[in-house]
């Protein structure tokens, strides 16, 4: 009676993740601004972390934790490297403006 309890409520937790993560992804593509984006990329990475470890507990297998693990790990090197990205080409944008004002005011 509880296996089932639990492996319905398991059930339904995983579900609601998913909903959720698909408004996430929803976000992720409409959003008009970059930061809109990463944060709904990152949210999206935890959520699927949490569907993972659920996952290992409705099976009762320990080894998928460490998957969690290991994604968590890559997710977090994915979005500091993609901000790094950014930031260096938008300061890179902004020098080019500011070098385009100073020839603009020297003239």
């Amino acid at each position: 009676m509880t296996d089932t309890l639990y492996s319905g409520m398991f059930t339904v937790a995983m579900c609601v993740l998913a909903v959720i993560a698909f408004a996430y992804l929803v976000r992720a593509v409409i959003g008009p601004k970059f930061s809109d984006r990463i944060l709904a990329i990152n949210s999206i990475q935890t959520i699927i972390i949490l569907i993972i470890c659920i996952l290992s507990v409705f099976q009762g297998e320990n080894y998928i934790v460490d998957i969690a693990l290991i994604y968590a790990m890559l997710g977090f090197v994915t979005v500091v490297i993609v901000c790094k990205a950014y930031l260096r080409s938008h300061h890179k944008d902004r020098a080019n403006d500011l070098e385009n004002i100073k020839q603009e005011v020297r003239k």
